[in-house]
């Protein structure tokens, strides 16, 4: 039984697409079981477009650490300034329930200076000492992330069954913006399949861990059109990753259409829900396309896929592990180790994960 009837509550989760899509079920159970509550959402601006025409949010809140930081290194006067007007910006909500999935201490610090009386979250090494209730955590190692965010709605008294699913809503806007798209490029009768050689940027630096060959993309490929010539090859990617994207392109000729680093988010998204399936890496991406009900292969090195994976679990997204590699997956509790033999990603058999997509279009 729901301990009380909350009127304003913020839900925080700073992380990447991935991520806050993740957050999206509890968001739709706070909202079955609060219909009349007024529910915002605290994420970093990457993951703005991702929220924006979410129907059981009420505003959505952009927090940039980086912006902060930045300020802070040219002004300790402006840093003081900028972080006031974000208290203030918090405090006029009159927020009576916070549930914080960012692992940090520094909102919840706020929160409670604010006066945010019901405030919860995990404990991950002692960070969340400022909520007033909270599930010990040492990292996301036995079941899915949505799984661990639902865990807190029983501090409230909500109890969950599994199953929800990631809600990613599009505008008509864009909506039709894809089907001219589709229409202007003489598409509309040709299988479309999406291609997501790279694997976003929550890793930055170290996003070669978790990007299987773009050689091997192009193989993927090439052996699904020996069985099926009305295929139309989608390139995803940002513009960091045009190197990866243009490999697959100079090996596909004109089977693609390359759309890497041309796309807003959004533009992305209708363009990915087009696609009858999706190859990719783990990645933000991947999680988009489940959300629009795109089949999907993907390919995980060091990442756990029952923690990390699509979700919910379903036969038509299918995940491509290396077999017999022990040290895999070797990202847990936030961290990855580095190697020099990618063997988690280099063992993945390109025939393999041939036969998935076969399977997933049905050829």
């Amino acid at each position: 039984m729901i301990d009380k009837k909350y009127e304003r509550i913020l839900v925080i989760n700073t992380f990447g697409i991935g991520d806050v899509l993740f957050a999206t079920p509890l968001v739709r159970i706070l909202k079955e079981n609060m219909p009349d509550a007024s529910i915002d959402f605290l994420c970093n601006e990457r993951a703005l477009d991702i929220l924006k025409e979410n129907r059981n949010l009420n505003d959505i809140i952009v927090y940039e650490k980086d912006d902060f930081r930045r300020v802070l290194k040219k002004s300790k006067i402006a840093f003081i300034k900028k972080i006031l007007a974000f208290i203030k910006q918090l405090r006029g909500k009159r927020y009576d329930l916070a549930i914080d999935l960012s692992l940090g201490y520094q909102i919840a610090l706020i929160l409670k200076l604010i006066g945010v009386k019901k405030r919860i979250g995990f404990n991950f090494r002692n960070r969340g000492r400022f909520l007033t209730e909270k599930l010990v955590i040492d990292g996301f190692n036995d079941k899915h992330v949505v799984d661990y965010y639902m865990d807190l709605l029983r501090l409230i008294g909500i109890e969950v069954a599994a199953g929800k699913n990631i809600q990613l809503d599009l505008s008509a806007d864009v909506k039709k913006w894809a089907d001219d798209f589709i229409q202007s490029k003489g598409l509309k009768d040709k299988t479309l399949i999406g291609i997501a050689p790279g694997g976003g940027k929550s890793w930055g630096e170290a996003a070669a861990y978790r990007r299987w060959p773009a050689e091997k993309f192009s193989y993927v490929a090439l052996g699904l059109l020996k069985k099926r010539s009305d295929l139309v090859f989608m390139i995803f990617g940002s513009k960091e990753e045009n190197f990866l994207c243009d490999r697959i392109v100079k090996d596909m000729g004109d089977s693609v259409v390359n759309m890497c680093g041309k796309l807003s988010l959004p533009e992305s998204i209708s363009l990915i829900r087009k696609c009858e399936s999706l190859l990719c890496n783990d990645g933000g991406i991947l999680h988009i396309a489940v959300s629009q009900g795109v089949k999907t292969v993907s390919i995980f090195g060091p990442v756990y896929c029952a923690v990390y994976g699509p979700y919910p679990q379903s036969d038509r997204n299918k995940v491509a592990i290396a077999e017999n590699v022990d040290c895999r997956p070797c990202y847990k509790s936030f961290k990855y180790s580095k190697c020099d033999s990618y063997k988690c990603l280099t063992e993945i058999d390109s025939g393999k994960v041939l036969k998935m997509m076969e399977e997933s279009l049905g050829i």
